[in-house]
């Protein structure tokens, strides 16, 4: 079981497919840039717009996959400091992280929600070698943010009722 999972299991499934959209998205990412190296290297020159959609790809990655990574509490952190705490400690050091991350992703979502709808009702376009809706590369910040929002009240409820990480990782 991971921080904050298994009571709502509707959930869950949403951050696996975020991470299922995430992973695909790392792979495609790959297959085209190799692709358009190859391009380059046979033929001489490069495919338009790679750079470009492999960029809004990776936006995609990290959004979507966030929240996925939260919950299985993978997340790059300071061991070797939060690790020296006492287990007391530690537990209401992540509820204070959790409810200081939410509150920064709830921003995030409002702002980008309100960045999103903006860009589509002027129609402002990215002008670069493919022009593309703005809105399209911001639609998936609030998005994300809103599951990293969800999965950080989750965390935070995880380890205010008691809640150990280390005990979780034992587990398997």
């Amino acid at each position: 079981m991971e921080a904050g999972g298994g009571k709502t299991p509707i959930f869950d499934r949403i951050l696996n497919v975020g991470g299922a959209i995430a992973g695909g998205l790392l792979v495609a990412v790959m297959l085209i840039v190799c692709t358009k190296v190859a391009v380059r290297y046979f033929l001489g020159h490069g495919l338009i717009g790679i750079d470009q959609v492999s960029g809004t790809m990776m936006v995609y990655i990290t959004f979507f996959g966030a929240a996925w990574v939260l919950r299985r509490e993978e997340h790059v952190t300071i061991d070797f400091l939060v690790m020296q705490l006492g287990p007391d400690t530690r537990r209401w050091l992540n509820v204070l992280v959790s409810v200081i991350c939410a509150a920064v992703c709830l921003i995030l979502t409002i702002f980008g929600t309100v960045a999103v709808i903006s860009s589509w009702q002027k129609g402002i376009l990215i002008p670069a070698e493919i022009e593309i809706p703005r809105a399209i590369n911001l639609a998936v910040i609030p998005l994300g943010a809103s599951l990293l929002l969800i999965q950080f009240i989750r965390r935070g409820l995880f380890y205010y009722r008691g809640g150990d990480i280390s005990r979780l990782k034992a587990e398997g």
